[in-house]
């Protein structure tokens, strides 16, 4: 079984590449046509928050005592799955409509 700290230094990692994902889509959005940047722009709106949530859930388990944070994993884990879900998606409606 993992010590908190070794959960939340995984989580930690996991939410650094999953900004990294949001950075490059944001880096692209850059050169996409007027009329797809703004639903693209909006989706990188959703993208942030949904990853500071999931940074306040990480924050939540970090103050949590040793013996309560067990209770926080799960929800920590479905705000991150929802995270990467979303992320997947918008990788995949940037790449099909720039070949568009």
């Amino acid at each position: 079984m993992m010590t908190r700290d070794e959960y939340v230094k995984n989580i930690k990692t996991k939410l650094d590449e999953l900004t990294t994902g949001i950075e490059k889509i944001e880096h692209k959005a850059k050169s996409v046509r007027e009329n797809v940047k703004a639903k693209l722009q909006a989706r990188i709106n959703e993208l942030r928050e949904k990853r500071d949530f999931a940074f306040s859930k990480l924050q939540e388990i970090k103050e949590t005592g040793e013996d309560t944070w067990q209770d926080l994993k799960l929800s920590t884990e479905n705000v991150i799955d929802s995270l990467k879900d979303a992320l997947s998606k918008t990788m995949a409606r940037f790449k099909k409509k720039k070949a568009s």
